[in-house]
């Protein structure tokens, strides 16, 4: 199983050349921070109540892009109420990408070309290798918003990142927009995926509208 922001990132490709859709810097740095913390909470590494956040299991999780979050949570000096969550970790979250874009190319789900621009500028691209787990991960997130599938906590994650981020259209066509995020707003108050993780879906949406008005562009 891939993990919550590996799965994200997937949802950003463009193309199978290696190209990603257009978001924010503010919306890919947290959103990358938002899907690290909510698969530590899926996990069971973290829990939290209304105000604040705390370490259930500091035991790393094996993923990398994951316990670069989990060990900045750990630390003595994190302020752990949870106002403060995403802005304290916000820094990380493109380094939390690319985790994840390694983590997908040492998996054989992308590879990693190196080229130029104008023949002096290097540039470095991701082309898919054969699309599966793309097609597989949009599919289910399809069925779920268009034919009112019974989504999974991870699921509901996903939905909302994308939809927060501005890349829902990766996932639905126009026309089915309007519904595809009313089947989000539903999903996201549902106790099928548990408080806790509905808790951490409103800080990360709180946190990227203040972003759009106050982070430097």
């Amino acid at each position: 199983m891939l993990t919550v922001p590996e799965e994200f990132l997937l949802l950003t490709v463009k193309d199978e050349e290696g190209g990603f859709v257009d978001i924010p810097h503010e919306a890919v740095s947290a959103g990358f921070i938002g899907a690290a913390i909510m698969e530590l909470a899926l996990e069971n590494r973290i829990d939290s109540d209304l105000d604040r956040i705390w370490i259930v299991d500091r035991t790393p999780t094996g993923e990398p892009c994951v316990d670069l979050v989990l060990s900045q949570v750990a630390a003595p000096d994190f302020d752990l109420s949870a106002a403060k969550l995403i802005d304290q970790l916000v820094f990380y979250g493109t380094q939390v990408r690319e985790l994840a874009l390694e983590s997908l190319c040492n998996k054989n789900i992308l590879a990693k070309e190196e080229g130029r621009i104008l023949w002096f500028l290097k540039a470095r691209r991701y082309p898919v290798v054969d699309g599966k787990e793309i097609r597989e991960v949009k599919i289910r997130l399809l069925e779920i918003l268009l034919r009112d599938e019974l989504p999974d906590p991870r699921d509901v994650c996903l939905l909302s990142l994308a939809d927060t981020c501005g890349i829902i259209r990766q996932i639905v066509p126009a026309s089915e927009l309007h519904r595809a995020q009313e089947r989000i707003a539903t999903l996201a108050k549902m106790d099928l995926i548990g408080q806790n993780v509905t808790r951490y879906i409103n800080i990360f949406q709180e946190a990227v509208a203040y972003a759009s008005y106050t982070w430097p562009m």
